[in-house]
């Protein structure tokens, strides 16, 4: 068997491919520095503050009555104080950086302390135009903040309260649904298994496609039930870390226990946090050994795992008629039994693309079973103005979108996924997906959940949620 999430497709062009990955490497590497930057940005500032009240108090030669800048900041920014802060803040942010330069070194990437070597060799800042230090910019850094909470989320003891209103709920579907095998006769008898339920027991492990996978943990909790799982995600700096968990971290002939991580997820955070330790906080990753369900892979009949890398229609497009795939041709084989979406469909550009795509990976009788809300992570930017009607040179484009000449200088820096993305309602949502050729076969509504919530922050983003399982019945 291959290492668990192994397989991955191109991202494109092989120069923009290496090009990206250089700058998802530059993230990883550059994430202490860009911390501890910061901090010394706060710092400064409050040096600032206090430097301005000094000065000000001199200038007054009476003595100032009550309460000053200086009086009620003397104890949070005392010598001791701050050396304690700046102590636990480093600490904190070394953790950080030594599991990200695992990730770093599981993908043959530098390390942060091979680039500061080389960059102190003069190798790397001193040379020529080509070898100057290419800083990530703030919101590249903040992705692998993101991927820090989203492997607390997925892969620790402490997210698990978080991740399993989600995961159980999607799981209990698939189970119930299209079981492994038939372990209870009287279960059949009393009709709660369809025939394609009864027809997956015999012909191998049933296939679950898994997009939006991020950390890959749902992916990987439905392939240790027995189920044959392929994850899937856009996100590079999500899988880079995603692959060292499943393969990086998992038990060697030799250890005693996987290899696990303190990290310190939240550091990032400034806003609504009521005491410095609840940045700082460790969380232990992985809380499992992924490898402890590795399953014999000389067995033909064997569950297989596979993570793959790109976006989700470019990956899937073959599975759509000839007319509509990227790759120019249909391709039936191997369709998948069910597809599982936590918190996927929202993500998609335009989301009846996503639906047309998922109803032609399923086989007849294949399972769409979904959870999450309707955030649209394409949606707010690029929507028409009167400013933009009041144009006189409004056109049509080629692809049939009215547009203006304001419009597209207004919009031209856009990725083209702004100026197509439709925040669609949940009702109409569930009348396409009907319409697709899918019979519900539960609906909830408002289930409560939160997404990398820090439950020790002030404030905390609350999801009502919709759950849906759908079968595949008709040709659209």
């Amino acid at each position: 068997m291959e290492s668990l999430g192994a397989q991955h497709e191109s991202y494109g062009e092989e120069d923009e491919e290496r090009r990206h990955f250089k700058q998802v490497c530059n993230s990883y590497q550059q994430y202490a520095t860009f911390h501890q930057v910061r901090e010394q940005g706060i710092n400064h500032r409050k040096e600032q503050l206090l430097s301005s009240a000094a000065g000000q108090q001199c200038c007054n030669v009476e003595e100032t009555e009550g309460p000053t800048v200086e009086s009620i900041l003397k104890k949070t920014t005392s010598p001791q104080q701050q050396k304690k802060t700046n102590e636990l803040l480093c600490q904190a942010t070394i953790r950080n950086q030594y599991f990200l330069d695992n990730v770093l070194q599981h993908c043959g990437a530098m390390t942060s302390q091979e680039v500061l070597r080389q960059r102190k060799n003069g190798s790397i800042g001193n040379g020529p135009s080509s070898n100057k230090i290419l800083w990530s910019t703030e919101d590249q850094i903040s992705k692998i903040d993101s991927v820090l909470k989203s492997v607390a989320r997925d892969w620790s003891v402490e997210g698990r309260q978080e991740r399993s209103i989600v995961y159980d709920k999607l799981l209990s579907a698939l189970e119930r649904y299209l079981p492994i095998k038939l372990e209870d006769t009287e279960t059949e008898m009393n009709g709660s298994l369809d025939n394609n339920a009864k027809k997956c027991s015999n012909r191998g492990p049933p296939r679950v496609a898994v997009p939006g996978s991020g950390l890959g943990r749902l992916a990987w909790e439905i392939y240790s039930k027995g189920y044959s799982a392929q994850g899937s995600d856009f996100s590079l700096p999500m899988l880079l870390a995603s692959d060292f968990i499943l393969n990086g971290c998992g038990r060697g002939p030799t250890d005693i226990s996987h290899r696990q991580f303190a990290i310190s997820p939240w550091l990032a955070e400034t806003k609504n946090v009521k005491s410095l330790q609840d940045r700082v906080r460790t969380v232990v990753v992985p809380d499992v050994d992924p490898t402890s369900v590795m399953l014999n892979s000389y067995d033909d009949d064997a569950p297989e795992f596979s993570m793959l890398a790109g976006e989700f229609q470019s990956l899937y497009s073959h599975f759509l008629p000839a007319g509509q795939s990227r790759h120019g041709e249909a391709n039936s084989n191997k369709k998948f039994n069910a597809v599982v979406c936590s918190f996927f469909i929202d993500t998609a550009p335009t989301l009846p693309h996503y639906l047309i795509t998922i109803w032609h990976m399923l086989e007849v009788g294949g399972l769409f079973i979904n959870m999450g809300p309707l955030m649209y992570h394409w949606s707010g930017h690029g929507g028409l103005t009167p400013e933009d009607l009041d144009d006189a040179a409004a056109i049509r484009s080629d692809q049939g979108d009215y547009m203006s000449a304001k419009h597209k200088q207004r919009t031209h820096y856009l990725d083209q996924r702004y100026l197509q993305s439709v925040d669609y309602t949940w009702e109409e949502i569930n009348a396409m997906i009907v319409s697709c050729g899918f019979e519900i076969l539960e609906e909830e509504t408002d289930v409560t959940t939160r997404y990398t919530s820090d439950m020790s922050s002030m404030m905390k983003t609350t999801y009502d949620c919709v759950y849906l399982v759908a079968r595949k019945i008709a040709t659209a």
